[in-house]
């Protein structure tokens, strides 16, 4: 503990130092302004109002580092996934293992996702998407939103068990949707085309229209989407590298949702969704690379992967009920949101030796070996909350949760031509949680409060493990150890406001993610159970101090903040001859971090923003379970990562604006493999390539329309984001694919709001 008190107190001082550097250089820029354009920067700033702690706040008086983002600014740069939003906040990673829109994993603060459940909770308004399962890969599927009649993100950083429960040890994600029109019809259409170098043409059409039904008490929002992303990786033929098909890591995806909102009575209001996507995706994006060294097999964006199918489907259905009472709000909220994911693959490059080593065939022998998946979840969760509404010292918020979620995951890995099953696996599950939650704000001045908040949950979860093959070590038919606990969830924040332009801030809070039954795999030579029978919950506690505000009249906003982490019994993943299962760290993990960031409006028409966060995620100690050093850098976390802009804004005439947008974004190296020497690790660390890309943006508006023109990684950057590497059993040889950074992007944007 003594470390950590000396820890932040270093950093109080770096804290303090920075932001003081920030502000004086601000004010050096500032002098030659006129009291005009004083006057005009300060009429314009805008009042970010978000809903982090469950009740609307101005993102000033939040006691937590959040990240507010309006969707229409990524669109007309032809960003349109939550990937993206995600890579531009500071703190939070984006990282997908197959290249693929609508499939990775979000880290936070130097907590990264270890295996299939989740570390950062997706939420629609009060609706939570995220699975609390890992045994249907949701931790690597994710909604996105971002294409409906959404009116902001907000990305909140740091543990939120409190508020948002179990997955949200990183963060949380939310799509904060606009509420329907009830006295006149609004809508927009926007059409992108695009076309990606050594690639092919991408294609995006969506729209909204949201009208009164019955003026006054019933409106609608219609919205739908269709999406071709055209392909950049060549498919070719691993005998003689000839390309076999261009471009074929293309993919679709469509969706439509639908949302009413009912004023009932001037105290009671209603609103229904229902939202469906699908997304149909050909070749991973994932490239052929021959040696450790990162030499591509057969050149550039090219891949010798099987072509395969994969389907992805996300579907949602919510009601909620809010009654205003004299002196709080009720809320109810009841929802059911389903996915289902089937693909299939050729995995001879990887598994082939392996199954040739098992059935005693001649090397080589293996010509295919299609793995099948078939993975599904559907999660049912009901929310009571009860929200204070009156002015005084107490502000306050209760509630109850229940959430029950089934998963079914079929797994068939076969040898060709000799047609020897490997492996035939499935493990439905079910999960269900029962939780109360509070959190209580006390105002000991207008300048000074303090809240505490606490949640118990409930979490169960069972398993049935069905197997054949070896690599399942035989026939098997067992119902795995229930995971039975009961967490409590805590946080603690004090917030002082010095002056009406600044915020400090301290903030304690703690995270979790529930205990699972856990796959058993056992030695296909000698049947010795490798794995454990239960993936422990694991917890960890933040500890983070920090300021925002505004400065210069409303010409600068600033945020800054210093934290601390103890991630204990952190969940991970092992792997024994090929077969990925569940473990537990048992040292944990240690992270120190900043992150800052400013926005500068340096006169009427220009201004610039900028934003960094660094991340030094360790090893407590030698894990021998998953082939990781003491002090080693824990994987999928780059430690620094940056963005900055500048923007300048013009009136071309009396109807029509223009802006120019010029913005680079940096991400670090990463780890992408624990390595400690063990000959059993067949995982390989090759680190990820640090990368900088450069976009630009330029577009007018007038009238209805507006119209853009953008080129992301205007520079055609070419770098790896991730490696999967791993040793062959049995060879000397190293199974190694990169997926590639996309190439540059030319588009258009053209929208029409009505």
């Amino acid at each position: 503990m003594n470390s950590k008190i000396n820890y932040l107190t270093r950093s109080i001082r770096v804290l303090v130092y920075g932001m003081s550097v920030v502000s004086i250089s601000a004010m050096a820029q500032q002098q030659g302004e006129t009291n005009e354009q004083e006057e005009s920067a300060q009429n314009n700033v805008e009042v970010i109002e978000v809903t982090s702690s469950r009740r609307v706040q101005s993102i000033q008086d939040v006691p937590a580092s959040v990240y507010a983002a309006d969707p229409d600014d990524f669109l007309e740069r032809g960003m349109t996934s939550l990937a993206d939003v995600v890579e531009t906040a500071p703190g939070f990673s984006f990282q997908s293992f197959t290249g693929q829109q609508g499939r990775g994993s979000i880290a936070a603060r130097g907590v990264a996702q270890q295996n299939d459940t989740a570390v950062t909770a997706i939420y629609v308004d009060d609706v939570p998407l995220t699975s609390n399962s890992g045994f249907a890969a949701g931790g690597r599927l994710y909604f996105d939103g971002l294409l409906g009649d959404v009116q902001r993100v907000e990305l909140i950083k740091g543990p939120q068990g409190t508020l948002f429960g179990a997955t949200a040890m990183a963060g949380a994600v939310r799509y904060i949707s606009n509420e329907p029109e009830l006295f006149e019809g609004r809508g927009k259409f926007t059409a992108d085309v695009s076309q990606t170098k050594d690639g092919d043409m991408n294609q995006l059409y969506r729209g909204f229209y949201s009208f009164p039904i019955v003026e006054g008490k019933v409106g609608l929002t219609l919205a739908a989407f269709t999406s071709d992303h055209g392909g950049y990786v060549d498919q070719v033929d691993p005998a003689d590298g000839s390309v076999i098909r261009e471009n074929a890591n293309d993919s679709d995806s469509e969706g439509f949702s639908g949302d009413l909102y009912i004023n009932a009575t001037d105290r009671l209001d209603i609103r229904i969704k229902a939202m469906q996507q699908e997304s149909s995706f050909n070749m991973s994006s994932a490239v052929r690379i021959a040696s450790l060294d990162k030499d591509e097999a057969y050149g550039e964006l090219t891949s010798d992967g099987s072509f395969g199918y994969d389907e992805l489907k996300h579907t949602l259905v919510s009601a909620s009920a809010t009654y205003e009472f004299d002196s709080f709000l009720l809320d109810f909220t009841s929802s059911d949101a389903k996915y289902e994911s089937v693909n299939a693959l050729d995995v001879a490059y990887l598994y082939g030796p392996i199954i040739e080593m098992i059935g005693g065939f001649e090397p080589g022998s293996v010509s295919e070996a299609p793995l099948t998946r078939d993975v599904e979840s559907d999660k049912t969760v009901h929310e009571l909350k009860l929200t204070s509404t009156t002015e005084g010292k107490w502000e306050w918020i209760a509630g109850l949760f229940y959430t029950e979620e089934s998963t079914n995951n079929a797994q068939r890995l076969t040898g060709q031509p000799q047609d020897f099953l490997a492996l035939d696996a499935r493990f439905p599950s079910e999960y269900e949680e029962l939780a109360a939650f509070g959190n209580a704000t006390y105002y000991f001045t207008d300048d000074f409060d303090i809240t505490a908040g606490m949640r118990v949950s409930n979490t169960e979860q069972s398993l049935l493990w069905a197997t054949e093959g070896p690599l399942a070590g035989g026939t098997t038919l067992d119902e795995m150890p229930t995971a039975d606990e009961t967490v409590e969830t805590y946080l603690f924040a004090a917030r002082y406001r010095p002056s009406k332009e600044t915020s400090l801030y301290a903030r304690v809070a703690s995270g979790y993610r529930p205990a699972s039954s856990n796959l058993s795999v056992a030695d296909p030579f000698t049947g010795e159970t490798l794995s454990q029978p239960i993936v422990e919950q694991d917890d960890l506690w933040s500890y983070e101090i920090g300021i925002k505000g505004s400065a210069l009249e409303g010409r600068l906003d600033y945020e800054s903040s210093l934290y601390t982490i103890d991630w204990d019994n952190f969940q991970a993943t092992a792997t024994f001859y090929g077969v990925t299962t569940g473990a537990n760290a048992r040292g944990g993990i240690t992270v120190n971090g900043w992150e800052g960031s400013f926005d500068y409006q340096a006169t009427r028409n220009f201004g610039f923003r900028a934003s960094a966060a660094y991340a030094d995620s360790t090893l407590n100690e030698d894990e021998p379970g998953l082939f990781g050093a003491e002090g080693a850098q824990v994987v999928r976390v780059p430690k620094l990562t940056y963005n900055l802009a500048a923007f300048y804004d013009y009136q071309l005439n009396s109807s029509t604006t223009g802006w120019v947008t010029l913005s680079a974004r940096y991400k670090d190296e990463m780890n992408t493999a624990y390595d400690d020497g063990n000959t059993e690790n067949t995982a390989v660390n090759l680190q990820s390539d640090d990368y900088t890309t450069l976009n630009f943006t330029t577009g007018l508006e007038w009238q209805n329309w507006q119209a853009s023109l953008y080129i992301n990684n205007l520079l055609d950057e070419r770098a790896y984001t991730y490696f999967n590497a791993s040793m062959v059993p049995g060879t000397d040889m190293v199974d190694v694919t990169g997926i590639p950074l996309e190439p540059r992007k030319v588009g258009v944007s053209i929208s029409y709001a009505f």
